[in-house]
């Protein structure tokens, strides 16, 4: 079971991440989020200049990523019949879907994990415990709103299976909360929106951090309640949702 996963998730690697498809994310990464700017050293300035604007231009990376890997990877595959012929080699459709969704999750996860950690790394930003715990938030965020993408359209390359449409549909979606929600601090529903949640979730939660240590943490971004439930509910909830009914289409989707 682990030999063959492994060799699909091998065999996955090598047929979506070969060129220019790793050139591609990689080079739109260091474009949107790479940023060496110096700033001073108190944690407000840390959050103000470097959170929101890490999250606010890598939320377009994540989109676009997603939207290119996992449609190359489900919705192309039953178009030009490689899910088929794959099949054929006798794995099951569970193993092939974990063995996708697992390569290709971890490798937009890696990529864009990596630019942050180089970018914390340059601006010597883990020596202090706010600043510390502060990146350590942003990871796990970052990490939510990758998988949340990746299983979205996931179900959407599935549900379509069509490369060029699932795409399109994803794109519209997802592009549609990002501009089409009006930004309203103190509105949940505001926190639907990939560039503005993990923000919030972040100052929320090292926030909460700070007070429990003792901390001050004043001028940093700290949300409602509500706001970080609807941030984290629906990067995580609804992450889990499109990849467990994803699996589900997989085992009965029909491949003709």
């Amino acid at each position: 079971m682990r030999g063959k996963l492994r060799e699909l998730m091998a065999w996955e690697l090598q047929d979506n991440w070969s060129f220019p498809i790793l050139e591609i994310v990689v080079a739109i990464t260091i474009v949107q989020v790479m940023s060496f700017t110096h700033i001073h050293r108190s944690h407000a300035s840390l959050f103000g200049y470097l959170v929101k604007p890490f999250f606010e231009n890598i939320s377009f990376v994540i989109i676009i990523s997603a939207a290119i890997v996992f449609g190359k990877s489900f919705a192309s595959s039953i178009e030009e019949r490689k899910l088929v012929l794959l099949l054929s080699y006798s794995p099951t459709r569970v193993q092939v879907f974990v063995a996708k969704y697992l390569t290709n999750f971890f490798m937009l996860f890696l990529i864009f994990g990596t630019a942050l950690l180089v970018q914390g790394t340059s601006l010597f930003l883990f020596g202090e415990v706010i600043p510390m715990a502060m990146w350590a938030f942003m990871f796990l965020y970052l990490l939510f709103a990758v998988f949340f993408t990746s299983s979205l359209m996931t179900f959407i390359a599935l549900g379509v299976k069509r490369f060029g449409l699932s795409v399109l549909v994803f794109l519209v979606f997802m592009f549609g909360m990002e501009y089409g929600i009006p930004i309203n601090a103190r509105d949940p529903i505001s926190y639907l929106m990939l560039k503005m949640g993990p923000v919030g979730a972040v100052g929320s939660s090292i926030t909460w951090f700070s007070n429990l240590l003792g901390i001050r943490s004043s001028g940093l971004f700290s949300v409602s309640l509500e706001c970080f439930l609807a941030a984290t509910g629906y990067l995580l909830i609804g992450g889990i949702a499109f990849l467990l009914t994803s699996l589900f289409a997989m085992k009965r989707i029909d491949l003709d």
